[in-house]
């Protein structure tokens, strides 16, 4: 190991390796960063797009997002995609079963 490398990790720092970033949804810290950005910036947009990556069996039948954090306007209030109806499991582990061609490589722990 380099000892950049190992210094790093002594300061809480763990790199993935090469081929990890490459699979990896998010690849980079500044992928991250950006991303973090936009979902504080447009939180609507930034989570109609994530949502649109998950199976609904019903989409959100009102206003995607409405919020209030302001104590001054009213209750603290936060409301996502009222309506909508999924399954987080069948999103989680089915889907990416069948989408990926993974059937033959699963294995459940009982």
């Amino acid at each position: 190991m380099a000892s950049a490398d190992h210094e790093n990790e002594l300061h809480g720092w763990f790199y993935p390796t090469e081929q990890l970033q490459k699979t990896a949804h998010v690849k980079s810290m500044k992928q991250y960063k950006e991303m973090y950005k936009r979902s504080i910036e447009d939180p609507e947009g930034f989570w109609k797009e994530i949502a649109k990556e998950f199976y609904w069996k019903s989409s959100p039948t009102g206003e995607f997002l409405t919020y209030n954090f302001d104590t001054r306007e009213g209750q603290v209030d936060v409301k996502w995609m009222q309506g909508a109806v999924t399954n987080i499991c069948y999103n989680v582990l089915d889907r990416n079963v069948i989408d990926k061609g993974l059937s033959d490589t699963v294995a459940f722990y009982w």
